[in-house]
């Protein structure tokens, strides 16, 4: 599937974890440079309901996205 062909409920899930992401390297402060990815991904996996791995996929291939009218 194509970008253009994602589902909106995707794009949203992506966004929210984008969003958690930013939020715990906020809480972080200057320790978030020293913190591992994996800590990080935990803790937003656990408030989001996804696995490590889910996470890290978000986080490294899709980019948060502005939702238009289709």
């Amino acid at each position: 599937m194509g970008k253009n062909n994602r589902r909106i409920s995707s794009i949203l899930r992506d966004n929210m974890v984008h969003g958690m992401y930013r939020e715990e390297m906020s809480k972080l402060g200057e320790a978030g440079m020293y913190v591992s990815k994996e800590y990080l991904y935990r803790k937003v996996g656990e408030r989001a309901g996804l696995s490590v791995r889910s996470v890290s996929y978000i986080l490294n291939h899709t980019v948060e996205e502005e939702i238009r009218d289709r």
